[in-house]
């Protein structure tokens, strides 16, 4: 993996735009990228921003909560950035499918009051990354650098001195174990030793036969019960035949209404006295317009000539105003009209509409005609009384027949054998109801046991499948034990190889330390003399110290075997003039194939200049500028000024 730029907009000291080409030389002969810097010019920012841009809320710590990661941005969000808006945005090729593809991650923060919007993109060779979901991309970055490891790749100052300073090498032992992978696999053994707790949990005891004995046991109970339904059935069926024969006896001898010659005689009373007021009511129609509606054509033709006697008065009241307008107009001082108009007009009035015979109306025409449309009601009327009365004739002449073949005994006789058929048929159908009711219950009782003996096959599958399970986890838990203590073996071996070789490098006593040791339970780091005797670090001055923590994390990075890029945050601090040259030419050129080297001025003197600077591709010069309210970023060449970029300011 190849950092290639890095921009920041508005965020800690840089305010507005600034972009670091962090891309080192491609013949592979300079691989340093120096950022010089007094203190509080914005060294420390640059690297929160490469660790914020790759890994977020994580990149502040694993237990770093969303409410205290916004108050942490809120603070870093340039003060005087009038949009309230910030973002860093890191470029970076790294091998993905056998390409070595180009990464852009950019996360912007929007302020909204108290909180924080965050948005990620994250693109590909240009396009954005479209085959892992949005949600997978932060657990994708992590897996191209994971944080744990990054920590043996970009670390500052403070985390040396903090190694330095710990006689306990506390600090050491977390990075050890992120090395190895340690941390991984005791949450892989606490997953296996979960998993197998909860499926002992379930080991349930079954009782496979006294299920099948409870549904064997259910099924025959059924059988019996259908059997009952069966011969039930048939005996409803003879005892329905026997009811219907006896209803049919008991309607032959008159029914219900047999029963009694009283009540036979007050309804025959009441249906005649219906049938003559009946009879009255379509007498009374008879006498009025109903017969009318006997003759549809007749009535037709009256009613044309009442329209016309209706006309021949409009004729009169024509013949009337024409008399009276020609007196007018023959007393009118200005004859306009002569006889001939006159003649004319009388014969236009007498036309053959009012010429023709005519009938003589007693009354008003309107009055006969509104009349006229009523007969076709009292026809309807007439049809009605008609229907009821021929009803009420054939229910008094079965009344009368009823009353001449009265059988009070036989008809009670046979009303008597009706109930008790029927009796008996309600009882068998009440008996017959309730063996289905037992049988529906019969066949729920057997799907549910059906159901239950399922569930316990696939209970007892399972159990055997967890066992087999429980077996598997047990033998990985004795692999991960046998591979924990191989990489653990291996890898101290080298990590001491590689941590010989380092500090040796760099501290004056060439032969301080022949040995070190950890040891692969506690961790403990042991540095061994000539003599095989511990050294401890109360021996060591605090420049050896320093190079104690720095040849770890070099020893650290190279076991990993991984190609990350090396970000160093002033490295030189309490180090003397010999042990800083020591670490200029043996470490920082020779550790990655990028280092990018964070230091101030005063640090990097111009000895130490002229020993790095045929290694260094890029230099950056930051300064804080506005009374420590911005940053300026220059661009030089490693012997001279060659550009400055356009400078930056916070307000």
């Amino acid at each position: 993996m190849i950092l290639q730029s890095l921009r920041i907009l508005n965020f800690g000291l840089y305010g507005g735009k600034h972009q670091f080409d962090l891309s080192p030389d491609p013949e592979g002969d300079k691989p340093v990228i120096l950022v010089v810097g007094h203190n509080g010019s914005g060294k420390t920012t640059f690297l929160e921003s490469v660790r914020l841009a790759l890994y977020g809320k994580r990149a502040l710590g694993p237990r770093v909560g969303q409410a205290d990661y916004e108050r942490h941005l809120l603070k870093r969000i340039n003060n005087f950035a009038e949009d309230r808006r910030a973002y860093v945005e890191l470029v970076f090729k790294s091998q993905h499918l056998g390409n070595d593809d180009t990464y852009t991650v950019r996360r912007e923060w929007a302020s909204r009051g108290t909180s924080v919007v965050e948005s990620l993109q994250f693109d590909r060779n240009g396009k954005q990354v479209d085959d892992i979901p949005r949600e997978d991309w932060d657990h994708y970055l992590e897996d191209i650098i994971p944080a744990g490891v990054s920590q043996l790749f970009f670390f500052d100052g403070e985390k040396i001195q903090d190694i330095a300073d710990d006689q306990e090498n506390t600090g050491l032992t977390e990075a050890i174990k992120s090395l190895l992978g340690i941390d991984i696999l005791d949450q892989l053994r606490g997953d296996l030793a979960l998993y197998k707790s909860r499926s002992a949990d379930r080991e349930d005891v079954l009782d496979i036969e006294a299920s099948r004995r409870d549904l064997e046991a259910a099924r025959t109970d059924l059988v019996l019960v259908e059997e009952q339904i069966g011969s039930l059935s048939s005996k409803r069926t003879q005892l329905a035949r026997r009811s219907e024969a006896a209803q049919r006896l008991f309607e032959q001898e008159g029914g219900t209404v047999a029963l009694s010659r009283e009540a036979l005689s007050d309804e025959l009373k009441s249906v005649e006295a219906d049938l003559a007021k009946q009879t009255n009511s379509l007498k009374t129609l008879v006498n009025g317009m109903a017969p009318f509606a006997l003759a549809p054509k007749l009535l037709a033709k009256f009613s044309t000539e009442v329209e016309r006697a209706r006309d021949q008065q409009s004729g009169k009241a024509i013949e009337s105003f024409v008399a009276s307008f020609e007196s007018a107009m023959i007393s009118s001082a200005k004859q306009q009209w002569t006889d001939a108009h006159f003649k004319a007009l009388r014969e236009f009035t007498s036309s053959d509409l009012l010429a023709r015979s005519i009938i003589s109306l007693s009354t008003d025409p309107d009055w006969i005609m509104a009349k006229l449309v009523t007969i076709a009601d009292e026809r309807v009327k007439v049809a009605a009384l008609s229907a009821a009365l021929s009803g009420l004739q054939t229910r008094r002449m079965t009344l009368k027949d009823q009353l001449k073949n009265f059988r009070p005994g036989a008809a009670a006789g046979a009303f008597e054998d009706l109930k008790k058929a029927e009796y008996d048929l309600g009882a068998l159908e009440a008996e017959l109801n309730r063996m289905q009711t037992d049988a529906t219950q019969s066949r729920a009782l057997i799907e549910r046991l059906e159901r239950e003996l399922r569930k316990a096959q696939d209970a007892v599958f399972e159990l055997a499948k967890a066992e087999e399970q429980r077996d598997l986890a047990t033998r990985a838990q004795t692999a991960l034990n046998d591979y924990e203590e191989r990489i653990v073996e291996m890898r101290l071996a080298s990590l001491s190889k590689h941590f010989i070789e380092a500090f040796n490098g760099l501290v004056t006593r060439k032969s301080l330390a022949q040995k070190v040791t950890v040891d692969p339970n506690t961790f403990r780091i042991k540095l061994l003399g000539e003599a095989g005797d511990e050294i401890t670090p109360s021996e060591l001055s605090a420049g050896e110290r320093q190079l104690f923590a720095i040849s770890m994390l070099w020893a650290l990075g190279r076991t990993s075997g991984r190609e990350l890029p090396m970000i160093i945050d002033t490295p030189l601090s309490r180090l003397d003039r010999q042990h800083r040259t020591n670490l200029i030419s043996s470490y920082v050129p020779h550790t990655s194939a990028q280092v990018i080297m964070l230091c101030t001025d005063t640090e990097l003197t111009p000895d130490l200049s002229e020993i790095i600077d045929p290694y260094v591709s890029r230099r950056f010069e930051i300064g804080a500028v506005s009374g420590g309210q911005s940053t300026e970023v220059s661009i030089l060449e490693t012997t001279q000024d060659l550009q400055e970029a356009e400078p930056s300011h916070a307000y």
